[in-house]
């Protein structure tokens, strides 16, 4: 002991630095063989499952990207009206002359995506339209069958979307295009009937963008990124090897697991894989890592921590204070400048190049403060855009009040200049408008809605005359039933433009109510030139049928009272609505069935 005593203290710091040294090492290779397998596997999952996620998560957003992108489309006004003129078609080149208008709409919603690589519209019959950005290539990879239609017809009912990967079988090497059809349906407005669907080629090489990574490392290299469907199909790799292969020996068991990790054999190699499953696409995102690549970076590992060890026993004290002073120089700096942050100057950057951990934290700092200031400015943007659209809606109310107020001016011109007539035809057009201008779709009284009609009938007595009158045999208790705005009064306009417009005198049109087991029934009678039996069938027919496409195509009259009997069904229920009954030269009555409800004036709402 006391020679030890005696020794120079650098001695007794080398001698005794080097046996903590050796021993730390021998300790740590002897941990490490037995343990550090597993520390690497538990690693590379957890990094997995990252990426994993990250990966679908991007995909899902390509996807939704797709998604508006084919909802724009669906709902465009010049897709509607063409396909509204192919189904008017008679002839095979008036569909295809079609093709020519619909050409230049889809360039339009494809040429600002660089990953569509083409765009198809398909009607209900099979017949497609397309337009492809592949110049040797004039039609899309993939066009579906009618059969195929039919079963979209079906899957499209329940769903908003299909994914439909290429079913093309390459050979390895091979560097052709796969692609994966977006299909969406599209629908008739208002009425919301299936009329065709738009099919959108995706070029899943954008995929590869998600991936681009220039700090990859070895492990990142020889990693491979894939799209698995639930069948085993290989929709995406990012080797280009199985891409778009159906049978591409892929252990589609490992989606049942409850683990969404571990070991599997894949083209005769040994990887550890994660996956993790997209609710939005129902795709597999699959990230396999060959195990013989962390077998070598372990042993990699294993040569620098002895080496490490060494050099550790000759330099610890040194290496102590560069490395303090490297860590806690970057670190008050970044300390300096978070606290600028938090006064408000988003300007502050961190300058520091290296690639260490707090290199990659200098600039995961810069990129949080780039994404808080431009989440700032996409909130700003956005309540700035919501006000431009609060003051265009504000604009949008001018002319109805505008028109309302001048009728009310022109009332009160005509009783100060004596012209009565006038002035009676402005009151009763200012309430009509007043009427109109208020919430549709709220319930009011029935003896609003009569009080509506008297004002619409007294318009129509300074056009007929004593030619027609109306007569209201309504019990009082009825009055407060509650009823939707403008269902009767389209009645009673039917009954004078089509029923009574020709008769010279003595029409008549009658608004009689009833109440039977809290239903109410309301019956519009007209003694007018009725309607042939033909007509009278058309009405009656698509009255009882839902399918709005026979609705608008079939009857060239009759969508009002259509119209009517769809809100009353929506509203209250599918049992609900009209009928009616008409003979030539015999009237015509229609008939309106609603559930006897009570408005509660005070609340606004009904009883």
């Amino acid at each position: 002991m006391r020679r030890w005593n005696d020794r120079m203290l650098k001695i007794k710091m080398f001698i005794s630095f080097s046996i903590v040294a050796l021993f730390i090492v021998g300790i740590t290779c002897i941990i490490f063989y037995y343990k550090n397998t597993s520390d690497v596997k538990n690693q590379t999952f957890s990094l997995s499952k990252i990426i994993a996620k990250q990966f679908s998560e991007m995909i899902d957003l390509y996807m939704q990207n797709i998604e508006e992108l084919s909802l724009s489309i669906s709902i465009d006004p010049a897709i509607q009206s063409n396909l509204f003129d192919f189904f008017k078609a008679t002839n095979p080149i008036e569909k295809e002359t079609i093709g020519y208008k619909l050409n230049p709409v889809l360039f339009n919603f494809s040429y600002p995506k660089s990953y569509v690589q083409s765009i198809s519209i398909y009607t209900l019959d099979g017949h497609g339209y397309h337009y492809t950005k592949v110049v040797n290539h004039p039609r899309p990879s993939q066009v579906f069958t009618n059969e195929e239609l039919r079963n979209f017809t079906d899957v499209l009912s329940g769903k908003p979307f299909l994914l439909k990967p290429s079913n093309e079988e390459r050979t390895f090497g091979d560097q052709s295009e796969a692609i994966v059809s977006f299909i969406h349906k599209i629908t008739k407005i208002p009425t919301q009937t299936i009329i065709g669907f738009v099919s959108i080629d995706i070029d899943i090489n954008a995929f590869k963008m998600v991936l681009a990574n220039k700090e990859a490392n070895e492990s990142n290299n020889a990693m491979h990124v894939l799209l698995v469907s639930d069948e085993g199909q290989v929709i995406f790799e990012n080797w280009d090897q199985m891409t778009g292969l159906l049978h591409a020996d892929f252990d589609t068991a490992v989606f049942k697991r409850t683990v969404p990790e571990g070991e599997l054999q894949w083209n005769n190699k040994l990887y550890l894989y994660t996956y993790e499953k997209s609710a939005y696409t129902g795709w597999n995102t699959v990230i396999l890592i060959p195990k013989d690549v962390i077998l070598l970076k372990q042993k990699k590992v294993q040569d620098i921590v002895i080496i490490v060890g060494i050099i550790t026993m000759l330099l610890i004290a040194a290496v102590s204070y560069l490395l303090s002073h490297q860590i806690t120089l970057p670190l008050n700096n970044l300390m300096r400048k978070m606290s600028r942050v938090e006064l408000g100057d988003f300007s502050q950057r961190m300058e520091y190049a290296g690639n260490n951990e707090i290199g990659r934290l200098s600039r995961m700092y810069n990129l949080m403060l780039d994404s808080m200031s431009r989440l700032i400015k996409e909130v700003y943007e956005s309540k700035l855009a919501e006000k431009n659209a609060q003051l265009s809606a504000l604009h949008a109310q001018i002319n109805p009040h505008f028109l309302y107020n001048t009728l009310n001016i022109m009332k009160s011109i005509s009783r100060l200049r004596g012209v009565e007539e006038v002035a009676e035809i402005s009151e009763s057009l200012a309430s009509l408008f007043q009427y109109s201008m208020k919430n549709l779709h709220q319930p009011v009284s029935l003896l609003e809605e009569i009080d509506h009609i008297n004002n619409y009938f007294k318009i129509q007595q300074h056009r007929f005359g004593n030619r027609v009158e109306l007569q209201c045999d309504i019990p009082n208790d009825h009055l407060q039933a509650s009823i939707l705005k403008l269902t009767i009064q389209p009645l009673i306009e039917n009954a004078v433009n089509h029923g009574l417009r020709r008769m010279k005198s003595g029409g008549c049109i009658t608004i009689h109510t009833t109440k039977c087991n809290e239903l109410l029934t309301i019956t519009v009678t007209d003694n007018g030139e009725g309607m042939t039996d033909v007509k009278q069938a058309q009405l009656s027919k698509a009255l009882d049928i839902s399918n709005m496409h026979y609705h608008f195509t079939e009857l060239t009259h009759g969508v009002g009272l259509i119209n009517i009997h769809q809100r009353i069904q929506l509203f209250y229920g599918k049992q609900y609505g009209l009928s009616l009954f008409s003979k030539p030269g015999g009237g015509t009555k229609v008939t309106l069935v609603i559930p006897f409800l009570i408005v509660q004036q005070e609340e606004g709402g009904i009883a």
